[in-house]
């Protein structure tokens, strides 16, 4: 074999140094060989060594198997790991799902504990309150009422009681003095047992009292201040009552309830609201008002406040019964044709100083916006009554005496004996006579 095909070639007659037998390799390279190729330098430099650490480089077979043992080993690695983490993770969540499991079941324990203590009144502070129950109260409206006044301090289990136990029609309207120890069994049936009222107290008032005298007189007996009376009677809290709701010009009025305060005896209580008080009133005038006279006073060509408001004035000018039928006639011709008479207003005395009764009640100079001697618009009438007429007064407004259908004056004497006149020449013999001149 020739020295170009041979890339190295063992001596086997060669010894080393120390005299003993040994294999040596002897490396025979071109000159170019060396020059160009970094293997041949290698091995050049292995030769001198006497040996060659040579490692061929893998078959791209054995490199695929390599990689996937690797690979496989370290999946198997993640896998561990994996477990591990999730063996962790289960544990924070199991820990964590079980703190969660306690605190809402403690709090749910805590929320029903405190409404069942609130329920059977237990630790609730012990003191008196005042309970306003109003007229037809709601559920809601009687929780609100009773969570404001610290009677209860569960609303939601208060009203989820009342809601499966209570019919709310029971509830009696007052003011109510409760202790704030009560269950809600008890509290319930302290406010459908109606408040106490007191004892009991009996008025008298007399037919063509004004509102300012009613006010005085239930001062007077004590039941609330004046003051509290005359502002409920100019508030809208009436307006259920048919009659109130069809006052067209309540704010034109000095008093909007005047006129509709029934004048009777009346039985009240030291304790009634003064709601309760005024709807007594109210109430009797409405019932007073059968359907034949509501009947005849819508065909009269008057409201019902216009009637009321002209009742007043025969009722404040009438000496006796009969005298109302025959000065509503009167009335009734002055509103009529009373300028063809030359006869503009209606001219009645008792209208000059409301709502005082008379001029040493009045403050110096003063004349009322109702003063009938003024020109009293379209209708001829003041703005309201001028006092709290009786049924008689308003039958007379309504029905007037056919007798008087010819006069247009009137006048009184100090007996109060009744004069009537048609023409001013009699009024005035009727007045020298009575008199008055």
């Amino acid at each position: 074999m020739s020295d170009r095909g041979r890339r190295y070639a063992p001596n086997n007659d060669a010894r080393d140094a120390s005299g003993q037998n040994g294999r040596h390799f002897q490396l025979n390279l071109s000159e170019e060989q060396l020059n160009t190729s970094s293997d041949a330098a290698d091995l050049q430099s292995y030769a001198n060594t006497g040996s060659i650490p040579y490692a061929p480089e893998l078959s791209s077979g054995a490199r695929s198997a390599h990689d996937q043992r690797t690979q496989q080993k370290e999946a198997k690695e993640h896998r561990k790991r994996n477990k591990v983490k999730a063996r962790k993770n289960k544990r924070i969540f199991t820990i964590t799902w079980i703190a969660m499991v306690v605190l809402v079941s403690l709090m749910i324990s805590s929320y029903l504990i405190g409404g069942s203590n609130d329920f059977l009144a237990v630790g609730r502070m012990e003191t008196e309150v005042e309970v306003t129950i109003p007229e037809n109260v709601t559920r809601e409206e009687l929780t609100d009422i009773l969570y404001q006044c610290h009677a209860i301090e569960k609303p939601e289990f208060f009203s989820l009681y009342c809601r499966l136990t209570t019919n709310m029609d029971y509830f009696v309207a007052g003011t109510y003095k409760v202790q704030t120890n009560l269950d809600y069994e008890a509290l319930i049936n302290e406010l459908q047992g109606g408040p106490d009222l007191g004892d009991e107290v009996t008025v008298m008032f007399p037919e063509g009292m004004t509102v300012e005298q009613f006010a005085a007189i239930l001062e007077e007996n004590g039941l609330h201040t004046k003051d509290e009376i005359l502002e409920a009677c100019n508030s809208s809290d009436f307006d259920s009552y048919d009659a109130v709701s069809r006052i067209p010009n309540a704010d034109e009025k000095y008093y909007k309830l005047e006129g509709y305060l029934f004048p009777d005896t009346y039985d009240f209580f030291e304790n009634d609201s003064v709601e309760a008080i005024l709807n007594r009133f109210l109430n009797n005038f409405e019932n007073r008002l059968d359907d034949e006279l509501r009947a005849d006073i819508a065909t009269s060509g008057y409201s019902l406040d216009e009637i009321v408001t002209l009742a007043s004035i025969i009722q404040a000018e009438a000496a006796n019964t009969d005298d109302m039928y025959m000065i509503s006639a009167i009335l009734h011709n002055r509103l009529r044709d009373g300028a063809e008479h030359d006869i503009y207003s209606l001219d009645c005395d008792s209208t000059l100083y409301y709502p005082y009764k008379s001029a040493s009640d009045a403050p110096e100079g003063y004349i009322s916006r109702y003063s009938t001697y003024l020109n009293n618009g379209v209708s001829g009438l003041p703005a309201g009554a001028i006092c709290n007429p009786g049924l008689d007064a308003i039958d007379a407004a309504v029905h007037p005496s056919k007798e008087g259908s010819e006069y247009y004056y009137f006048c009184h004497d100090g007996d109060g004996n009744p004069y009537y006149a048609a023409t001013m020449d009699e009024h005035m013999m009727n007045l020298a006579e009575a008199g008055l001149l």
